[in-house]
């Protein structure tokens, strides 16, 4: 008879199976323990099975998968963690997320996002603060806007608009 799932005979006229130990499973002959892929992990007796999101297994014959730190997140297939790219972050063990409205990240691997001060927005790809142009305010983190009626920002980069004068618009 065949062995149970996980478990193996080595010759003929076995009369026990033996279990696989982890990070390896039973070949579909129940013959032979086949060693798990990068990405992969096994308990003892059990299937290989893909690491679950944001975990991985650097070498084949895993008993476990890792977690990838702050700033990182798992590489397709599960194989290796790699930084966070410009313009996202992750604060713990979870994969990485574009920055909130009004803040940024320049470079790779970051644990958190800048916010971006007054007078500035950040860009649509979260990688940098621009000025808002003549005519335009924002207030920290914000983003760019026209001023209100019968106010003006004389110059970019503005915090706030100004009043115009009495006889003026």
């Amino acid at each position: 008879t065949l062995c149970p799932a996980g478990e193996i005979t080595t010759g003929s006229g076995a009369t026990s199976c033996d279990v696989c130990g982890c990070g390896y499973e039973a070949s579909g002959d129940r013959q032979t323990c086949t060693i798990c892929n990068q990405g992969e992990y096994s308990v003892e007796g059990g299937q290989c099975q893909q690491c679950p999101e944001n975990e991985v297994a650097t070498m084949g014959g895993a008993c476990q998968c890792d977690e990838c730190g702050p700033g990182s997140q798992a590489n397709t297939g599960n194989t290796a963690c790699e930084l966070c790219p410009p313009g996202t972050f992750s604060e713990g063990t979870g994969k990485c997320t574009l920055c909130p409205a009004g803040e940024i990240t320049t470079g790779s691997g970051a644990t958190s996002c800048d916010v971006c001060g007054c007078g500035y927005e950040a860009s649509g790809d979260r990688q940098t603060c621009t000025i808002c142009n003549q005519g335009e305010y924002s207030v920290e983190g914000g983003q760019c806007q026209q001023c209100p009626e019968n106010e003006v920002a004389t110059m970019g980069g503005a915090c706030q608009c100004d009043e115009c004068g009495p006889g003026s618009q």
